[in-house]
């Protein structure tokens, strides 16, 4: 029996592989006669793994032990960085194409776009939203060559299996460019009818997000692995983001999403063994974004938008000036540097790194400098502080818990990684980012990495390359104040042309 539906799936497989080339021009999966079901040993060599919202310092033994044993057998950063705005949309595009949003066009989880609808932003989350956008904007919703785009030139493909929202599934797949398993989205379409055969029905969103992270795993091994045969494939596991975001940091239910995620890594790591290929896939294991408690309001910054509403458009952080040009541009300034709440303020620069406004900092400096990009952009203030659970980190925004600022704890992300040409028993202290991670898949996979991409290949994690202690690391700060007393200082660290974004410290003068 077990035979016969191999065979049965086997065919769909072959079937849906010669349908997606004819029903879906961005997907396609080369060498096609050499995808039979009758092969020993499947194509991945490199698998991407994402723990939604997963702090570094949540990895230990006793919430986390398949995680950690695999760190210990290969490499731990400590220093490896979310793309501000440290939101999830705007880190899945850096995952597929190596670039910040100065070059991939994400500019955080809700953009404007004018040329979709003039009157309201855009929400990431929905890929209705995404098609309906990059329809409109004939094919470039992001403005940078994908993995998808890039391996397709040397006969290889990309899965992508995701329990994350459509938008995001959408995204990490290149804007649809690579074949995707999603409970909310299939690419390409003729992808769904196999899905439900061999998976069976999505099972509703929860938090935690159990069925929805155990579909994805089963999609990526029984499907991209055992019928599709990727090169590449991304895993996207939800948790703890979807739950810490309501339950808070350090709540039962949101340690319990940790491990019930790690069972589910577990579980993927499990299947890539019984496949034959532990020894021949590189798996990095990254998070989009860190987390803080979130310990403010949303009222002080609506109130401080609220009389310029009919001239400005309000896109996650990003404000757009629809009417009075410069002067509601320091308008905006001016009362979110009033705010509290508020910390660093970003404009467009003339030089340097200071932006054209006082008191703000160059979108260039941040790697925001897109053409897409608002006339200003903000993140909330941040502290140390420690919340019930004895978690540090907090921020002003209103919620329980959650992400998006230039805070530490929203930008330092997880990177662990093993793998046959990956070295061992590393604990790397050198900067990177997620938008290192698709150069330097690239490289494993034979393939050259595009001279515009703004990640930098991770050689210090390479068998074959340099050790961590020959990369040359340094550290800047450039600061932007006012007259009344407003001061925001931005804290970077550089490897090489790779500009890393550590955090922002903002201050008022008392009164």
């Amino acid at each position: 029996m077990q035979a016969l539906l191999a065979l049965r799936f086997g065919v769909i497989a072959s079937s849906l592989v010669m349908s997606v080339a004819l029903a879906h021009p961005r997907v396609v999966i080369a060498d096609k006669a050499s995808r039979s079901v009758a092969r020993s040993t499947p194509r991945l060599r490199a698998l991407v793994v994402v723990f939604d919202g997963l702090r570094p310092d949540f990895i230990t033994p006793e919430r986390m032990p398949r995680l950690t044993a695999f760190g210990a057998a290969g490499i731990v950063s400590s220093a490896h960085h979310s793309i501000f705005p440290t939101v999830t949309r705007v880190n899945a595009s850096a995952l597929i194409t190596g670039m910040t949003p100065a070059g991939h066009g994400i500019l955080d989880n809700e953009i404007y776009l004018p040329r979709v609808d003039s009157v309201k932003s855009l929400n990431t989350g929905e890929a209705a939203d995404m098609q309906r956008a990059d329809s409109v904007l004939h094919g470039a919703l992001l403005t940078t060559p994908t993995l998808p785009d890039l391996l397709r030139a040397r006969g290889k493909s990309v899965v992508v299996a995701s329990a994350g929202s459509s938008g995001s599934a959408y995204l990490l797949a290149g804007a649809g460019r690579a074949i995707t398993i999603n409970a909310d989205l299939s690419i390409p379409r003729s992808l769904a009818s196999m899905v439900n055969a061999v998976l069976g029905p999505a099972p509703k969103d929860g938090s935690p997000n159990l069925g929805r992270n155990a579909r994805a795993v089963d999609g990526l091994l029984r499907i991209g692995v055992d019928s599709l045969n990727a090169d590449l494939a991304f895993l996207w596991l939800s948790d703890p983001d979807h739950t810490a975001h309501a339950a808070g940091l350090g709540s039962a239910i949101a340690d319990s999403s940790i491990r019930a995620a790690d069972r589910e890594f577990g579980r993927a790591l499990d299947g890539i063994r019984a496949r034959g290929l532990d020894t021949l896939v590189d798996i990095f294991v990254v998070s989009d974004h860190g987390f803080s408690t979130h310990a403010g309001s949303d009222a002080p910054i609506k109130r401080v938008l609220a009389s310029l509403r009919d001239h400005i458009v309000v896109a996650g952080g990003a404000v757009y000036v629809r009417r009075g040009g410069d002067s509601t541009r320091r308008a905006v300034v001016r009362a979110l540097q009033g705010a509290p709440s508020v910390g660093a303020i970003f404009t467009r620069g003339i030089t340097g790194d200071l932006g054209a406004l006082p008191g703000t900092l160059a979108y260039s400096s941040i790697g925001w400098d897109h053409p897409r990009s608002g006339d200003v952009l903000f993140s909330a203030n941040w502290s140390h502080t420690v919340n019930t659970a004895g978690i540090a980190g907090s921020t002003d925004q209103a919620g329980v818990a959650g992400h998006g600022t230039t805070s530490p704890y929203d930008i330092n992300a997880t990177l662990v990684a093993a793998g046959p040409h990956l070295r061992r028993g590393v604990r790397s202290v050198v900067p990177s980012s997620n938008a290192d991670i698709a150069p330097t898949l690239l490289q494993l996979l034979g393939a050259t990495p595009s001279p515009s991409m703004s990640g930098r290949v991770l050689v210090e994690l390479l068998r074959s390359d340099k050790r961590s202690d020959t990369v040359r690391v340094s550290r800047d700060s450039v600061s932007a104040s006012t007259s009344d007393g407003y001061r925001t200082t931005l804290y970077r660290s550089r490897v090489g042309q790779t500009i890393y974004v550590d955090s922002t410290k903002t201050m008022r003068r008392t009164k």
